[in-house]
């Protein structure tokens, strides 16, 4: 570049036509300033309007954003009604009932049983036969834990001559000692 030589001359917006003269006033802000202090010589209307120019647009994202995280535009929905435990697992499991079945033992039903402790440790409790035919022999196995549950073993219950429809006592000494519960875990009838 020369000292003397004309820079590179801004390429000029021949396409407008007329327009060409108010387009470039408004893109440059209008006429270059002859004042050396023209930004501290401002009066308090152009201080003010430049700072809407720059704090409206900021302000109007700042507003969108904040509207666009908040939960205000998130449809309204009603609250479900908790499901059964049934539906639960119909929706966990649907096909649980068609493909697994688990067989038991229904001719004899265990009423109750608990570990007694007032005369020596053994297990007691109620059985009823629900056929109308006398069962021979009905073995009962319970698993006997802990009161904390831990498991300490099992115990079989041998009942003779069920009546039909009918409910009998038993009562069997047991060695566990330590024993606060009993499970049923198995039924088998002769």
């Amino acid at each position: 570049m020369k000292p003397a030589g004309r820079g590179a001359q801004p390429k000029r917006m021949r396409w407008l036509g007329p327009l060409r003269g108010p387009v470039e006033r408004f893109i440059n802000g209008g006429p270059a300033p002859t004042d050396p202090l023209y930004l501290t010589n401002r009066t308090l209307g152009q201080r003010v309007r430049f700072m809407v120019v720059i704090a409206v647009p900021c302000l109007i994202l700042a507003g969108g954003v904040i509207l666009s995280t908040s939960n205000m535009f998130k449809p309204k929905i009603a609250p479900a009604k908790p499901l059964t435990a049934a539906e639960v697992a119909a929706k966990i499991l649907p096909n649980l009932a068609k493909n697994i079945s688990i067989e038991s033992n229904k001719d004899i039903q265990v009423v109750e049983v608990h570990v007694d402790h007032t005369a020596g440790t053994r297990l007691a409790g109620t059985i009823t036969n629900n056929t109308g035919r006398s069962i021979r022999l009905a073995e009962v196995v319970f698993v006997l834990t802990e009161a904390s549950g831990s498991q300490l073993g099992a115990v079989t219950a041998k009942l003779e001559n069920l009546a039909p429809y009918s409910t009998s006592k038993f009562a069997i000494p047991i060695q566990q000692a330590s024993a606060a519960y009993a499970l049923v875990r198995e039924i088998n009838t002769q």
